[in-house]
């Protein structure tokens, strides 16, 4: 059921990492109705840190810990340590309207989360509001009972794919405010140095299968008509064919000018500013994964594969290799916990969330 054309929003992009959740947004940003804030992870950080609470019933200190979260998201992207007060938003023009938003999320975090996408929307004169985070994949009922009125688009990539791109992440260039800023640099290599720490190859594929079976189900329990899975394999290979039912679903207009977007946040492609979606990285994993990675995944990724349309290799893991790859993962989860203690302000909860998400 399409949209009409008063529809404001909110829109989001959810999906597993690196399955084509920025390139999605790049498209829907070309929409001249549509701009899209990038990740916030509101729903998975801040939120549960204060879900419930009244900005009127929260202290000066917990009101600016609200808003310089999202004023250090408007300089730099989230988890890329920044310095709030360089923020072209002060903690009034977040805290000010948030307490007069219309309806149920007024004087809410909901409400300052809601007026900043709205910033971001209105730099661009646009009518449509949302954000993308991949892991707000885990979060779609909690989105939906909040934004009753919202839409939501799951971007599916295969896992194999997905995991040699989580695994070779290297900062490609695109952020244009890094350029020739030191600090910038150095935290995008700490942000790095954190995402290499926290990779593990069985950890990867459970998060794969975890997201690909939410959106299935979420989709399934929320009809089309409010979620939609979208596979990236479809968009880079049949790109007008794919974008075109999800703007007319959208209620906005489309030509081929949505998918003149650039290449960026790839793995190991430099950016384009001109570059449109690109099928090259499709098969890019059959190069760099070795027969045993590939069985590895495949094996954790289980029906999950099957089911989202993705055909097995003839290949098989060994009793060894699959000892190996186990016996090395709670190592690898206690320095990812440590890596990220920074990014979540109770560790333990971040930990039982990324439990609970793999283990489905």
């Amino acid at each position: 059921m399409a949209l009409p054309d008063t529809w404001q929003g909110p829109l989001f992009v959810v999906g597993a990492s690196r399955s084509g959740t920025t390139m999605l947004r790049s498209i829907l940003n070309r929409a001249p109705e549509i701009q899209l804030a990038g990740e916030t992870h509101y729903f998975d950080d801040l939120r549960p840190r204060f879900d419930g609470r009244a900005l009127s019933g929260m202290s000066a200190e917990e009101q600016a810990v609200c808003a310089d979260y999202f004023r250090s998201q408007s300089i730099r992207p989230y988890g890329v340590r920044a310095n709030p007060e360089e923020s072209p938003l002060s903690r009034d023009d977040l805290l000010g309207p948030a307490a007069a938003v219309d309806g149920p999320t007024r004087d809410s975090v909901d409400a300052v989360f809601e007026t900043y996408c709205r910033w971001h929307m209105s730099q661009a004169g646009a009518r449509i509001w949302g954000e993308k985070t991949p892991r707000h994949i885990f979060r779609i009922d909690d989105i939906l009972a909040a934004y009753p009125e919202a839409r939501i688009l799951c971007t599916v990539r295969d896992p194999r794919a997905v995991v040699a791109s989580y695994r070779d992440w290297e900062y490609q260039g695109g952020l244009r405010k890094a350029e020739g800023n030191a600090d910038y640099q150095a935290a995008i290599a700490e942000d790095q140095k954190r995402k290499e720490t926290s990779y593990h190859i069985v950890i990867a594929s459970m998060m794969w299968r975890a997201a690909a079976r939410a959106a299935f189900a979420a989709q399934a329990k929320h009809s089309t008509d409010r979620v939609r899975v979208v596979r990236y394999e479809d968009v880079v290979g049949a790109p007008a064919d794919t974008v075109r039912p999800i703007a007319e679903w959208l209620g906005v207009g489309y030509d081929d000018s949505l998918l003149e977007i650039p290449l960026h946040n790839s793995s190991t492609t430099r950016f384009d500013e001109k570059a449109g979606p690109s099928a090259a990285p499709n098969r890019r994993w059959h190069k760099v994964l070795s027969p045993q990675e590939i069985a590895i995944i495949q094996r954790v990724a289980g029906k999950a594969l099957d089911d989202a349309g993705y055909a097995r290799e003839p290949v098989k893991a060994g009793p060894l290799d699959l000892l190996a790859a186990y016996a090395s993962l709670p190592g690898v989860v206690v320095r990812a916990a440590r890596a990220n203690r920074s990014r979540y302000t109770s560790l333990p909860a971040y930990v039982m969330r990324r439990l609970k998400a793999a283990l489905g």
